[in-house]
């Protein structure tokens, strides 16, 4: 999908500067486990860098090289350690090898099946997963793709490997947004 990495690189080149850490992952960090952690689709890091920033030996995933370069710049500037993993996440394989993660975090994207099955088996014991990003709302209301929006209650229950502990529709200042915590059990 190297069309993905084009049109993530010039979208991330465009832009200097982060925006604040996502506000679904601010309202729940508390439920978050320390030690490792994993940023999935971290773009330019502003979510890896609130995990760095609070103790977490963070991992942050993107297939943007350029977004995680500007992650690398913040992170050195901050004195902060991220590991850095450039992946295309349509093919999500290669992450076992970082296994196992305490939390993992996923803003703003839409994992493909393969990646969705594969995240209770990158979780410690009790590990959690907090995922939030836009939903069919938000799509019908901008050009957000209806195909990457969530549906309502649509993951609830989407594996038997965890259990629900909060699932929200809510709308913040970047539009309509659906939010989960699972609990690996």
């Amino acid at each position: 999908m190297e069309y993905d990495r084009k049109k993530w690189n010039a979208k991330h080149a465009a832009k200097n500067g982060l925006h604040r850490a996502d506000s679904f992952l601010v309202k729940h960090f508390d439920l978050l486990r320390p030690g490792k952690s994993l940023d999935i689709a971290c773009g330019r890091g502003r979510n890896a860098l609130l995990l760095a920033e609070n103790g977490f030996d963070t991992f942050a995933v993107d297939y943007s090289d350029v977004g995680l370069a500007k992650l690398a710049e913040q992170a050195k500037s901050k004195q902060l350690d991220i590991h850095m993993i450039e992946l295309d996440l349509d093919q999500p394989a290669m992450l076992k090898k970082h296994k196992p993660f305490d939390s993992i975090i996923c803003i703003n994207f839409k994992p493909l099946p393969d990646l969705l099955e594969l995240i209770p088996n990158l979780l410690s014991k009790d590990g959690i997963f907090l995922w939030s990003s836009f939903n069919e709302i938000q799509a019908d209301q901008t050009p957000f793709p209806l195909e990457k929006a969530l549906t309502e209650e649509a993951f609830v229950d989407y594996s038997k490997l965890m259990e629900t502990l909060i699932y929200e529709r809510f709308t913040d200042i970047t539009g309509a947004r659906d939010g989960y915590v699972f609990k690996k059990i």
